[in-house]
């Protein structure tokens, strides 16, 4: 089983700006995520990644990295949860 690890760790290399908002939103699609998540942080993923799309297509240059941020940052606290719940169903590996 994978873990959420992969997540995170994309979060936090993307709010050190080690790639851009598109390669950001590249590796959240192709992330390996565990098989057990649940149906509310499957619907959370798809939420972050039109957010995401929404900001490279509609928001102005100087802007897509600040609402990129808080993308990253409710994506971070949506995983540790997921984490949180996983562990405590005793279902999560790290």
């Amino acid at each position: 089983m994978q873990s959420l690890e992969n997540l995170l760790s994309v979060c936090y290399s993307f709010k050190q700006g080690q790639f851009g908002i598109e390669e950001f939103q590249n590796r959240l699609l192709t992330a390996a995520i565990p098989d057990n998540i649940s149906k509310q942080f499957t619907n959370q993923l798809a939420n972050f990644d039109n957010r995401i799309e929404e900001i490279i297509y509609c928001s102005a240059p100087s802007t897509r990295k600040e609402y990129a941020n808080k993308v990253a940052d409710d994506l971070i606290q949506a995983t540790l949860a997921e984490q949180k719940r996983l562990d405590e169903a005793g279902s999560y590996k790290k």
